[in-house]
C-alpha cells in the first residue's frame, strides 16, 4: 500500500482529527479561530492535531498575518483514491 495512504489513515486514527475534519469538509476554508472555539483543548494539543492533519496532507493551511485558515485538500486525497467524507462517515 501506498505510504502516503497510510500517512493519511494513521492521522485520521484520532477521534479528535476526525472531528476537526467534519467540522470542515464542506467549507471552502475554517478560520483557526472558529474551530479552536470548538474544541475544549489547550491550543498546544489542537496545534499538534492540526499538523498531523497537515503533515498527511488531508489539510491545507493558509497565513494571512497572524491568522490561519485550514481547508480539505481534496485534491491530493482525490489523487490517493480518497473520498474523505465516506471515510469519516459525513457524506
Amino acid at each position: 500500500m501506498n505510504k502516503q495512504v497510510l500517512k493519511v489513515f494513521k492521522a485520521l486514527s484520532d477521534e479528535t482529527r476526525v472531528d476537526i475534519i467534519r467540522r470542515i469538509i464542506g467549507k471552502r476554508e475554517v478560520p483557526c479561530q472558529k474551530l479552536s472555539n470548538k474544541f475544549d483543548l489547550s491550543q498546544p494539543t489542537l496545534s499538534h492535531h492540526f499538523n498531523k492533519l497537515i503533515d498527511a496532507n488531508i489539510l491545507k493551511v493558509k497565513k494571512e498575518g497572524t491568522n490561519h485558515f485550514y481547508s480539505i485538500d481534496n485534491k491530493f486525497l482525490n489523487r490517493l483514491g480518497i473520498n474523505i467524507a465516506k471515510v469519516i462517515g459525513k457524506n
